[in-house]
């Protein structure tokens, strides 16, 4: 008899979830800050930070609390620790720039320590693999906010560099999340539902719509002046976003305009109908396999 897969436990799940949230969401405002650390009102950054790494330090108590191994309990006091201090250096940064600098150095530092930290917890390697080199570039990350603090040179990589520290973040926080949904039984499903319903064609076809479209509206729209613009307004108008801050005003432009963004809403529809049918057969065969079992 094949072995039953251990059930999932959804409040731990949904515990999960709700805490790689609000590190993500730190680590974006942290980056966000970093970025532009010269901000007009630093006090209310600073008090915003304060509240923010305060999440993190009650999710690390509640993490305390709820496990039982001594290993996630000292690895909650430990990084816990850190975000506590990074708390007290953003309350009294105020608008002391310094201060501001150390307590999201302190929060790089702490997310750093938690990734070398999680490597315990690993069955595979690309598990540990990716939390040590994460661990590694945050540790970066940290040393060049310091470093920044020390010297205006590295301010505008630090941008840059921070960007690429949330994009990492995020995927190594959710891809046990992410992950489960990309086995290679859902891809091939989602992929022959994409050829049978002929989704992929039309993707392709709107993929070449958009660059042609792209290389075309510069020539006949003032305000359109380079491929990537064209290409932005193709997306906002396929998306009926429509931010306005680019227009057509000539009749070949308003044409395109009119083709592209009918075929958006073509596209967006087989899509949702692609979706829909792809959870129906991904539920009828966990379903039919739990049966079996």
């Amino acid at each position: 008899m094949a072995k039953k897969n251990k059930p999932v436990n959804s409040k731990e799940n949904i515990f999960l979830v709700i805490n790689l949230v609000l590190a993500v969401v730190t680590m974006a405002f942290v980056a966000a800050l970093t970025g532009r650390l010269m901000a007009e009102d630093l006090n209310s950054s600073a008090i915003f930070l304060g509240f923010t790494i305060l999440s993190q330090v009650a999710f690390q108590c509640l993490l305390f609390i709820i496990k039982e191994k001594k290993k996630d309990k000292l690895r909650a006091v430990v990084v816990g620790a850190i975000y506590v201090a990074a708390m007290i250096v953003a309350f009294m940064a105020k608008n002391n720039h310094l201060l501001l600098f150390w307590a999201t150095s302190l929060v790089y530092f702490a997310a750093a320590l938690n990734q070398f930290l999680l490597v315990s917890k690993e069955i595979t390697k690309k598990g540990i693999i990716t939390n040590i080199l994460l661990g590694v570039f945050l540790t970066f990350v940290a040393l060049l906010v310091l470093l920044d603090m020390l010297s205006d040179e590295v301010e505008e990589q630090v941008k840059y560099i921070t960007l690429i520290a949330v994009i990492l973040f995020l995927f190594s926080s959710f891809r046990k999340i992410i992950f489960p949904s990309l086995k290679l039984e859902k891809m091939r499903l989602l992929l022959n539902i994409l050829i049978k319903t002929h989704t992929f064609d039309v993707l392709i076809c709107l993929i070449s719509f958009i660059i042609a479209f792209s290389f075309v509206l510069p020539m006949f729209e003032e305000n359109i002046t380079n491929f990537w613009d064209a290409m932005w307004y193709c997306f906002t108008v396929i998306t009926t976003i429509g931010f306005g801050d680019f227009v057509a005003t000539s009749n070949v432009g308003r044409i395109l305009t009119v083709i592209l963004g009918i075929y958006g809403i073509v596209v967006v529809a087989i899509l949702t109908s692609v979706i829909v049918n792809f959870y129906n057969e991904v539920s009828a065969k966990e379903k039919a396999r739990d049966i079996i079992e």
